[in-house]
């Protein structure tokens, strides 16, 4: 059951299968939809193979970036964000050098492969964002944490 937040030092955990799951499955079903794009306008071998490797690679990232992270530890609410742009850093970071093994290591390397693991990198931190969002947003309650406004607070009517 979700709590709502009662101080910004309360410990909560992120919903690690969602964290897992939606992500990578955006990244697989962008670079399936894209190699499945490929076939039916008949593309080379390679196009189709390096789609769905480009599909693989930003899944595999965010995976790894996740576990990294460690969402299923408590930890206060402030030090969330921190954690989790260090998770999508190490996603991207990760995603870059699988597309550079993929680029360099095989001939799988063509233009329309670095395009798809692109998309489905940005799908994946798409699917990321969301989910962290709405896990952040379901917790929170309205004015429970201090409010960064600078406007002055209103004065209550009088009788």
């Amino acid at each position: 059951m979700w709590t709502t937040i009662k101080s910004a030092d309360q410990p909560i955990r992120l919903p690690t299968a969602k964290l897992l799951l939606v992500p990578a499955l955006s990244c697989l079903v962008v670079g399936g939809g894209w190699a499945g794009i490929a076939a039916l306008l008949q593309f080379g071998k390679e196009d189709i193979i390096g789609a769905i490797l480009a599909g693989l690679v930003p899944a595999l990232a965010v995976v790894v970036a996740m576990v990294l992270i460690r969402p299923w530890h408590a930890r206060p609410v402030t030090t969330w964000p921190f954690v989790f742009l260090a998770g999508t850093v190490i996603g991207l970071l990760a995603t870059l050098a699988g597309g550079l093994v993929l680029y360099f290591a095989s001939s799988y390397g063509t233009v329309g492969t670095w395009l798809c693991l692109v998309v489905c990198y940005w799908a994946g931190l798409f699917g990321l964002v969301w989910v962290y969002g709405s896990c952040m947003k379901r917790r929170a309650s309205v004015g429970s944490l201090p409010s960064t406004s600078r406007e002055p607070p209103r004065a209550e009517p009088m009788e």
